[in-house]
């Protein structure tokens, strides 16, 4: 069976704390070990962060032209282009 990537966006961390993070893993204990990574953090960050502040199944309106197709982070800084950061 093969593997499906999930998605989320939701507020930035760390060092990009004033930005929005689009994410992709296979799952919610990958997409939380990616984000406290993009974020400068030495841990991942908790699942209630994962479940309550972002947008599982959204990718966003900023990633329509991104396609997700392996696990990975983006970050958007004000209303500048999505970045790849993991």
């Amino acid at each position: 069976m093969a593997k499906t990537l999930k998605i989320w966006n939701g507020r930035g961390h760390g060092k990009y704390n004033n930005a929005c993070f689009y994410v992709a893993a296979y799952t919610n204990k990958e997409a939380c070990e990616l984000i406290g990574k993009a974020a400068g953090y030495f841990h991942p960050i908790g699942a209630f962060e994962l479940q309550n502040y972002y947008s599982k199944g959204c990718w966003g309106d900023s990633m329509k032209d991104i396609p997700p197709t392996e696990p990975c982070v983006y970050v958007q800084e004000r209303n500048e282009v999505p970045v790849r950061i993991v």
